[in-house]
């Protein structure tokens, strides 16, 4: 074959291209589009992570929100059913109750709440025959605390009173009322007995269990 033939000066440059092509391909194009491939890559991997944390997020912030209802509705148990017998507050609470009712210091004759008392299995214990060191009231589910309150008032201050009674913060069991007296002149002396619960209180969702 004649090298200086056109011929072969067209094969030969042919075969240059080629390799220079191929050089360029392996020295230039191939770590580029590796790079560019890798990078991709990195890109999907970052948006599936994404994804991901978006919907830990997502569930963190409804946990987020049950945890302030549970908190909420702790709270307002604590207020229902106190930890303690806590009479000066509930003497406070049932004196403000017949006050708003219309009743004045003079007028509330009776007001004993008596010594919290465990239930055990929905019963309460019975105390003359179960000695304290056989209930333990603080490991008891729930207590209850009978109270009895006289006031000496009108009709409608008596009505007043329980709608008050009911209104309470406090959980007050109403269990019975009795209205003695003949008229207005007179005036009527309700006796209210009623019952007030003791229970332990909530563990915060942050340190329960």
């Amino acid at each position: 074959m004649n090298l200086r033939s056109a011929t072969a000066t067209q094969v030969l440059g042919s075969a240059a291209l080629v390799l220079l092509l191929v050089a360029g391909w392996l020295l230039l194009l191939g770590p580029v589009t590796g790079q560019i491939g890798e990078s991709r890559e990195a890109v999907t991997d970052a948006q599936d992570r994404n994804v991901t944390l978006g919907r830990q997020l997502s569930a963190l912030q409804e946990q987020a929100a049950d945890l302030s209802d549970t908190r909420a509705v702790a709270e307002d148990l604590d207020r229902l059913f106190p930890p303690t017998a806590d009479q000066p507050g509930l003497f406070t609470a049932v004196v403000g109750a017949a006050r708003q009712a219309g009743y004045g210091p003079d007028d509330i004759t009776t007001l004993s709440p008596s010594a919290p008392v465990p239930v055990l299995d929905g019963l309460p214990v019975d105390t003359t025959t179960v000695t304290e060191q056989q209930v333990d009231p603080a490991t008891a589910d729930l207590a209850v605390q009978v109270v009895t309150l006289s006031a000496e008032g009108t009709f409608d201050e008596a009505r007043r009173l329980l709608r008050a009674i009911e209104q309470l913060d406090r959980a007050f069991l109403v269990r019975s009322v009795s209205l003695t007296g003949t008229s207005e002149d007179t005036g009527f002396t309700v006796t209210l007995s009623g019952a007030t619960f003791v229970a332990p209180p909530v563990l915060p969702p942050a340190t329960a269990g």
